[in-house]
């Protein structure tokens, strides 16, 4: 499989009063098409700043992200808007929907601001995730496994290929967790690369790889794959 992603010694540090916090200390690695990696940690390990670092939400104090073979930090920042948008997905531990608006308009949302209707779409991916019969209610009125699985649809309306989960099943039950990292598993397979953060190792029996994450510094786990 090709690289979609490259990490070169990644490394980020936050100075305050004086002191430095090296978050990230010169993490490496690659993502294939079509890969899904896990990485675990737990709080402040620096996983959420590794996420947000690779979708240019931040800058880094040193190291380089290539994507689609192009360096991206150092991208203006409308460059930056516009990649996350067109090629990035993204995944958080809350789902974020508007509550005013059907699960169906949440999902073509995105869709909408690039000032394209892709309702039919929408109405697809949910189909997909087995939300046919929710498309048309309120956020409020589902469950948290059906919101986030909401927010996995939305997450793919403009066809990412980076799809980024940063604690995606944080806020699910056990059963639920596992329909999600089964979800993230099918669109690996689908050609979507995907990164997520997590606590949970038991997301790593459905990954490609699986990094521990800790001190700023990742090692390669090896657990049993799904």
């Amino acid at each position: 499989m090709d690289n979609l992603l490259e990490i070169k010694n990644l490394t980020k540090i936050y100075r305050e009063g004086g002191q430095e916090n090296k978050v990230l200390d010169d993490v490496s690695f690659s993502a294939a098409v079509g890969e899904f990696i896990v990485f675990v940690g737990p709080s402040g390990s620096g996983k959420s700043t590794l996420l947000n670092l690779i979708a240019l939400l931040d800058g880094a104090t040193a190291g380089k992200i290539i994507f689609e073979g192009k360096e991206i930090l150092r991208l203006r920042e409308t460059q930056k808007a516009k990649l996350r948008l067109n090629k990035f997905g993204f995944v958080f531990q809350f789902d974020g929907l508007l509550p005013e608006f059907t699960v169906l308009e949440n999902v073509n949302m995105p869709a909408l601001i690039k000032g394209r209707d892709k309702k039919k779409r929408a109405a697809a991916l949910l189909a997909g995730l087995g939300m046919t019969d929710l498309a048309h209610k309120m956020p409020p009125s589902l469950s948290g496994g059906e919101k986030q699985r909401a927010a996995i649809a939305r997450a793919l309306i403009n066809e990412p290929r980076l799809l980024l989960a940063d604690e995606p099943t944080g806020n699910l039950d056990a059963a639920r967790k596992i329909r999600i990292f089964e979800d993230f598993a099918a669109l690996a397979a689908q050609g979507i690369t995907v990164l997520m953060v997590t606590h949970d190792t038991h997301a790593a029996q459905y990954a490609h790889r699986c990094y521990k994450i800790e001190g700023g510094k990742i090692t390669r786990m090896d657990l049993k794959i799904h």
